[in-house]
């Protein structure tokens, strides 16, 4: 390892030792508050060293590429994943399963999504995806006592190895025919290989689409979603919604950033139905539904929809202007915004559960934030502000996000794309008013069983939120400005 390499991948190596310090103290001495100081401690250094790297480092190798935005969205998975730890704390603390366990599978699982984010090579594609995939299927199950973790957590075994085998086959065709498994080089052969007249090739592609449209929870992949957010504990659904989704996606922009993938009329055809799919079944399936983690896991699925008319706008074969990076913008730029709101709504939800003593985590309910407003004013007016920007309401980062998509989606003159996201946009806003007019309403009895006392940790998190969601929605040129001059 040279000093270039070892500086580029400093972040991946804090980590890595952190959860190797984790392993050792829980082997020597179990201590769950010195077991979190050190794994909180750990993903801040990261992000210190991860965001000094932003603009400043350029590391392309076979197996890895890290960019400007390879940076900037691995610093973003590294705070999301900083401000779930600061939340495991008092969650692992009520109840009564071995804790620092948990601590080590989800530094290995963060690690396994910063690999992934900048994988430029099927091979480290593949083991970053396992090692994220590994570490989530015994965090899924990790409330043991829960039949239906135990549930949640066979189903995402079983189904992650379905998809990681449908990836093999199509990465092991692609070789095959190409003589090379990195990504690069592989785009750059498609326009070849890629005809009417190679059918295999053409099947191993749709094969890798399954393989991703199911660790995105995409439509028709998306059946498993659901179960799984009410199964796992809320940490656990928290990542899966966040960073795993976010790794995969990722590497779909870099994808169709490089190469001639507009041409390529039989794949942007199947990720236009897919998107479409995506947007109308998760909002409608998200409309039936009572429980809340249900609801965020069928709307996860319409937010992925969303995000890929960006991917299909990238190189249009018709812009209206020449603007080349606004589709990628936009795809960073909604994709930051989800990752903030999603984790703001998570954790407020985890510091609900841990206020619950008699009752398990997962049984969310709609009706069960009937009157939070006139108990804890301050936690309900963060929740209404994240469901309000993931429904798109102007002053949020997630209105910026979606007019970037509508943007995006008006310059590729995806007509019918873009109605079908209007369509899906008025049915979201629908179930996220429902449950804010839900916590509106005056019924004491009803929310005294959700009323908390927030901890320091709790306060930090949902004032570091709230300030990226309304201060990103009312003055959201910087962050633009930054993306956009990281891009070109």
């Amino acid at each position: 390892m040279n000093a270039a390499m070892g500086y580029a991948l400093l972040p991946w190596i804090i980590i890595s030792s952190t959860a190797l310090i984790v392993m050792l103290f829980t082997a020597i001495k179990r201590d769950h508050q010195y077991i979190s100081l050190i794994s909180s401690l750990g993903l801040f250094i990261a992000l210190i060293v991860q965001i000094i790297q932003i603009g400043s480092i350029e590391y392309q190798s076979e197996l890895v590429i890290i960019d400007g935005t390879t940076s900037l969205l691995s610093s973003v998975m590294i705070f999301v994943s900083l401000l779930l730890s600061l939340l495991l704390y008092p969650w692992l603390k009520s109840i009564h399963d071995p804790k620092e366990e948990y601590y080590l599978l989800f530094l290995l699982a963060t690690q396994g999504a910063l690999i992934v984010c900048a994988s430029n090579h099927f091979g480290s594609f593949f083991l970053g995806l396992e090692l994220m995939s590994l570490s989530l299927v015994p965090m899924v199950a990790y409330a043991d006592h829960n039949p239906k973790a135990l549930e949640a957590g066979i189903k995402y075994l079983v189904l992650s190895a379905i998809a990681s085998a449908f990836m093999l086959m199509a990465i092991a065709i692609i070789y095959f025919y190409s003589g090379t498994l990195e990504i690069q080089k592989i785009v750059e052969q498609l326009p070849v290989l890629s005809n009417s007249k190679n059918t295999l090739y053409n099947v191993a592609i749709i094969f890798l689409l399954v393989g991703i449209a199911f660790k995105l929870s995409l439509a028709p992949c998306h059946l498993w979603v659901a179960d799984l957010f009410e199964g796992a504990p809320l940490p656990t659904a928290a990542f899966l919604a966040t960073l795993s989704k976010a790794a995969v996606f990722v590497v779909l922009i870099r994808l169709f950033s490089t190469g001639e993938w507009h041409n390529q009329v039989h794949i942007i055809t199947i990720i236009s139905v897919i998107a479409a799919a995506s947007m109308i079944v998760g909002n409608f399936l998200a409309l039936l539904q009572k429980n809340i983690l249900r609801l965020l896991a069928f709307s996860s699925i319409a937010h992925f929809g969303y995000i890929l008319l960006a991917i299909l706008a990238i190189k249009p074969n018709l812009p209206l202007t020449y603007s080349t990076t606004l589709a990628n913008e936009a795809a960073i730029y909604y994709l930051f915004a989800y990752l903030v709101t999603v984790v703001g709504t998570f954790s407020i939800l985890i510091l609900l559960a841990n206020s619950k003593e008699k009752q398990h985590p997962t049984t969310f309910t709609i009706e069960q934030l009937r009157g939070l407003f006139w108990t804890k004013p301050f936690t309900s007016i963060v929740l209404t502000l994240l469901f309000l920007s993931l429904a798109g309401i102007p002053l949020t980062v997630g209105f910026i996000g979606k007019f970037y998509l509508t943007l995006a989606a008006v310059n590729g003159q995806l007509w019918w794309l873009l109605a079908t996201l209007i369509i899906g946009s008025i049915a979201g806003l629908f179930y996220y008013l429902r449950i804010i007019l839900m916590m509106m309403e005056k019924s004491k009895e009803d929310a005294e069983t959700l009323a908390i006392s927030l901890p320091i940790a709790g306060h930090f998190v949902l004032g570091v939120v709230t300030l990226l969601v309304i201060g990103l929605g009312i003055l959201p040129g910087r962050l633009a400005s930054f993306i956009q001059g990281l891009i070109s």
